[in-house]
């Protein structure tokens, strides 16, 4: 009788390649999603403190009711962070997106 833990399983033909967990992240990718969020989230933050939320785009709106309902509209480097995990992961990045220096403020 075939035993099932024994059995080779069929390749399953894919086109895609098959990415590891020890592939080291895409940096300069990394960099231009951090950038991309840090203008974004300044950008709309200013515009909801001017009362202007209807200004934002559907998905900055919906990004700004997310922060406010978990409390966390005021926490700019949380809300940068979590819209660079956002951009790299869209953007295809490789691995864990690089995580951005602690002192990442808002320069005033």
């Amino acid at each position: 009788m075939d035993d099932p833990q024994n059995r080779e399983l069929p390749a399953i033909p894919t086109s895609r390649r098959v990415r590891t967990m020890s592939e080291p992240p895409d940096q300069e990718l990394a960099d231009q999603c951090l950038s991309r969020a840090v203008a974004d989230v300044d950008s709309w933050l200013a515009l909801v403190e001017n009362g202007q939320l209807a200004s934002v785009a559907p998905f900055g709106q919906m990004f700004v009711y997310q922060l406010r309902t978990q409390g966390r509209l005021g926490d700019w480097a949380f809300a940068v962070n979590e819209l660079y995990r956002l951009y790299y992961r869209r953007a295809g990045g490789n691995g864990d997106p690089p995580i951005p220096d602690d002192d990442l403020r808002p320069t005033i």
